[in-house]
């Protein structure tokens, strides 16, 4: 998914257009129980998923990384379904609508751009970050157990 170069330059004032401050995953994560941090991996992977099956026709990356991606995300999904739990409390609900609603405002620049190139290499440069942050999360979970 990674086409392996910088970030393209004819996109960078478009880059601006993108409404929504990075979202913190590690800062959202800090003092949970390993269970709660299980539900924010789970769903920011839900939400990745999502993104990388809508319209890619515009992307300019090689298909069948997209599709490794695709397949690697709904393996990881499928085994995290079995940790994730239901979410109970009112403070993990507004962790979770963090996530939520950071990706609606991907998903929702990415139509507003028409799924144009630089939308998606300017979601797939959050993504990455995203994914970058849930491995840091993945460690802390594998440190305490």
């Amino acid at each position: 998914m990674d086409r392996g170069g910088p970030f393209p330059r004819h996109c960078i004032r478009q880059r601006l257009s993108l409404k929504t401050k990075p979202l913190n995953l590690v800062k959202l994560s800090k003092e949970l129980e390993t269970q709660d941090r299980i539900q924010i991996v789970h769903q920011t992977l839900r939400h990745i998923s999502k993104i990388y099956s809508m319209n890619l026709g515009s992307a300019t990356w090689a298909r069948d990384q997209v599709e490794n991606l695709q397949l690697l995300l709904d393996r990881q999904l499928g085994e995290l379904e079995e940790c994730v739990r239901k979410p109970g409390s009112e403070h993990k609900m507004r962790r979770n609508s963090a996530i939520h609603n950071y990706f609606r405002k991907l998903e929702k620049f990415l139509k507003q751009e028409k799924f144009s190139e630089c939308a998606w290499e300017i979601v797939r440069t959050q993504t990455r970050a995203r994914l970058q942050q849930l491995l840091f999360i993945i460690a802390q979970i594998s440190r305490r157990n």
